[in-house]
């Protein structure tokens, strides 16, 4: 790698604790780009279906995706005490446009 390249480290670890997580990925109409949205605690697709559709009402489309079928990787290092969540969470926020009055 040459200087200045990020570098990216797979994160491995599991984001649960043996409940299945399912990664909500939405569209609020049918020319918008498919968006990450969160994710979702159930057994099964279509229970996770079912608390996807409620927490997003307005999705025009919503795909689920295991949680464990995805590949994660970050350039910040994933502490055994850091919640993967508020992590998650602090980069969205940087990532959010700011509002202004």
């Amino acid at each position: 790698m040459s200087d200045g390249e990020t570098t990216r480290s797979r994160g491995d670890e599991p984001r649960h604790d043996g409940i299945d997580e399912w990664e909500v990925f939405l569209r609020t109409e049918p020319t918008d780009p498919l968006c990450h949205a969160g994710s979702v605690t159930a057994p099964t697709a279509d229970a996770a279906h079912e608390h996807a559709g409620a927490l997003f009402a307005d999705a025009e489309s919503i795909w689920l995706c295991p949680t464990h079928e995805v590949a994660r990787f970050t350039t910040r290092a994933l502490d055994a005490n850091t919640d993967d969540r508020d992590t998650e969470r602090a980069a969205d926020a940087d990532r959010s446009p700011e509002v202004r009055s």
